[in-house]
């Protein structure tokens, strides 16, 4: 199976909410220096919440394609995620 089907099936499990599936799959495929491979980690990476995994993999996208809107959109969000805070969470 190519490479780019591999990734096509990986986002499908994603898609169907089959996360583990999904990181299974993408664990055979072995390292590859595209930015259709690093997107697909970050997602995988994004569900875990595994953070930093992701922020690289994004990262690793827009060194590929500095114009990449998913891995900067992607990254925004992650970084939303992390600047939460509730003052009211910690100060009840």
């Amino acid at each position: 199976m190519e490479i780019t089907e591999q990734l096509d099936r990986v986002k499908v499990l994603l898609k169907n909410e089959k996360a583990s599936e999904a990181k299974e799959a993408f664990d055979l495929i072995g390292a590859f220096n595209s930015v259709d491979y690093f997107l697909v980690k970050g997602s995988i990476e994004q569900k875990f919440q595994h953070w930093g995994e992701a922020i690289n993999a994004y990262n690793r996208v827009i060194e590929i394609d500095p114009d990449n809107e998913e891995a900067k959109n992607n990254l925004h969000l992650i970084q939303n995620i992390l600047n939460f805070w509730n003052p009211d969470q910690y100060n009840p």
